[in-house]
């Protein structure tokens, strides 16, 4: 930096050595000139032309940046031509003339030639003469892009304000100790104040002293190819998709930002649950992740949620945001970057650590992981992106409509049917707001359970909840099949029909069931003793049990008690048979046939099905 020092020394003769104050001022002019001119160098366009180059890494403005000089070798002042009354000068020699569109727009070219010029003057110390240049390149930088303008154009004004920013705070700090030192810090103060307003690169940062968040650095200032193209997918194939994540974001963004600020977490991870499901807590993924943050069973319960056979946590938005929350910042704790904790999150972070210790580097961008991983950062940046300013993109912004609810406590095992009728409200709102009670009931292991309810209805809805009794608030049992068990033979058990059987658990082909399969029973009326207490055997894990036998006795409903000492007999059923045909192989009639295996009447069988029948015995 020696001549550095030297040549401001003979410029300004009024400036001491470095070990004076004023010259560790001036080393923080040198940083900041050494700066300029690097940023010079990056970004002035293709002057004259008006081309673009493409995009570098760093600065998306980034060109190729040169010093102009008139013919004589001479940097001078700025002259703006007008539509048809020729040149307005802004003194009497002119270097720099700035052609106008019809709208007072000057060219990018000629905004190119006036920074580079700008820059010249600040090296020679006509400082005047460089700040008139800087107003005339800022105003220009900071009037609205033309209509029809790419991105390119827009992100080269962006960068050409930027450079101006940056060479007035240089400015500011050569007036400042050229003159009064002790007005130097206020002056400066002011000048990095202008420059903390503007975004700029990631590289330039520490000269403004501005702090951006870590996911900012790590992730949202990334532009790259693969951006590019989820940007285009979102704002082209997408587009439908994207508007509907916007629709629902205005429904739950209030209450995921309370939950990320209150973790300390960076509220812009909100599009990673839109990317992860659409932010839709029926979401499956192929591999069973489930919810809104799509958690797999396992790591679910390892952050605090609840998944098992009658709840599932991972679809409820509250408790899974919370879940995700702990996750994330276990995950930042490990990696300490924003782009390898969204990679872990999807691919789990023993993967990652892996593929890092195997590399022997962090960077992201060069790791070998799976494609999905790799498509996943850019996705979720372009996602961020085009939800920060949805309407830059041509998407319609919903009114904010916040989930809001009121909390019914349940004890007993109680349907939501029940509920929605206490709440005086259609059951598919109940089970709108309450999408973890996955088989439609709260409490089922008599646990108190807040059950969601309208805003409003919560307090009416627990009075009228308090007068239905225990025995009334079911409608429906749970039934593990058993061995040699057909449908209809479970279906007449409990007095209901194999359709209502099939439909309650989406049977395609209710024939084909297997030991051990869990079944819901709807029940024709309130739930029979023996049920319930079936029901409350099931325990709060929510592990399967077996079903209890009902006792045996005098005939009933669906039911065939034999007489004492016959034989039950079997039959596999075959493509082609008929009831009556498997009758008269057993011996025994169509009725009775019926009767045993709890057939309907359309004489619907399978080939696979196994039938049934008691015959007396021989002899």
């Amino acid at each position: 930096m020696t001549w550095f020092f030297e040549a401001r020394h003979r410029a300004c003769p009024g400036i001491a050595h470095p070990k004076s104050r004023r010259a560790l001022g001036l080393m923080r002019i040198g940083a900041a000139w050494v700066f300029t001119l690097s940023l010079g160098s990056l970004g002035a366009g293709c002057a004259g032309s008006g081309a673009h180059l493409p995009h570098q890494t760093g600065d998306p403005g980034a060109r190729d940046h040169r010093h102009a000089r008139d013919e004589d070798g001479r940097t001078g002042p700025v002259v703006l031509d007008g539509e048809a009354d020729g040149a307005l000068d802004v003194t009497a020699e002119p270097a720099v003339r700035l052609e106008l569109d019809p709208e007072g727009r000057a060219s990018l070219a000629s905004l190119e030639k006036l920074a580079r010029t700008a820059l010249s003057l600040a090296a020679e110390g006509r400082l005047d003469e460089a700040q008139d240049h800087l107003f005339v390149l800022a105003d220009q930088a900071e009037l609205p892009a033309p209509s029809g303008a790419d991105s390119l154009d827009i992100e080269q004004r962006s960068s050409l304000l930027r450079r101006a920013g940056l060479l007035g705070a240089v400015l500011a700090e050569q007036y400042a100790f050229a003159g009064d030192p002790l007005a130097a810090d206020s002056l400066l103060a002011d000048g990095y104040a202008r420059l903390g307003q503007l975004a700029f690169p990631d590289s330039l940062v520490p000269a403004t002293g501005a702090h951006l968040p870590a996911i900012t650095v790590d992730l949202l200032k990334v532009e790259n190819q693969a951006v590019t193209r989820w940007v285009n997918h979102f704002t082209g194939r997408g587009r439908d998709h994207f508007q509907i994540w916007l629709e629902r974001r205005a429904e739950v963004d209030s209450m995921i930002t309370a939950i990320l600020d209150e973790a300390g977490l960076p509220r812009e991870l909100i599009y990673l649950a839109m990317i992860e499901s659409g932010l839709s807590p029926r979401a499956v993924s192929s591999a069973k992740a489930v919810g809104f943050w799509q958690f797999m069973a396992p790591t679910g319960r390892a952050n605090g949620l609840r998944v098992d056979w009658w709840i599932d946590e991972r679809r409820d938005l509250e408790a899974s945001t919370r879940a995700a929350c702990r996750y994330i910042r276990t995950l930042y704790g490990q990696f300490n970057d924003w782009a390898l904790v969204l990679a872990a999150y999807n691919t789990g972070e023993g993967r990652v650590e892996r593929t890092i210790n195997r590399h022997g580097h962090d960077d992201f961008w060069n790791l070998k992981l799976p494609q999905q991983t790799v498509d996943h950062i850019p996705k979720f940046i372009a996602a961020a992106r085009i939800g920060e300013d949805p309407e830059r993109y041509g998407f319609s912004v919903p009114a904010a409509r916040p989930l809001q609810y009121d909390l019914l406590p349940v004890d007993v095992a109680t349907d939501l049917k029940v509920v929605a009728r206490c709440a005086g409200v259609d059951e598919s709102v109940i089970q709108a707001l309450n999408p973890a009670l996955v088989r439609g009931l709260a409490a089922p292991d008599r646990k108190s359970y807040n059950v969601k309810v309208p805003r409003g209805q919560g307090q009416a809805a627990q009075l009228a909840l308090a007068k239905v009794p225990a025995d009334k608030r079911l409608t429906w049992s749970r039934h593990r099949v058993a061995r040699g068990e057909t449908l209809g033979r479970i279906a007449g058990r409990y007095g209901t029909s194999v359709a209502e059987v099939a439909r309650a658990n989406k049977l395609a082909k209710p024939y084909l069931i297997h030991p051990g399969d869990e079944l819901l029973i709807p029940m024709p009326g309130q739930l029979s003793a023996e049920a319930a207490a079936r029901l409350a055997d099931a325990g709060s894990a929510g592990k399967p049990k077996a079903a209890t036998k009902p006792k045996t006795g005098a005939k009933g409903k669906g039911r065939y008690e034999p007489p004492a000492g016959w034989e039950r007999v079997s039959y596999d059923v075959r493509k082609g048979d008929t009831v009556g045909g498997v009758a008269k192989r057993l011996g025994v009639t169509v009725s009775h046939l019926r009767q045993v295996n709890g057939l309907p009447r359309s004489n619907l069988i399978r080939a696979g099905q196994r039938l049934f029948a008691w015959k007396p015995p021989k002899g």
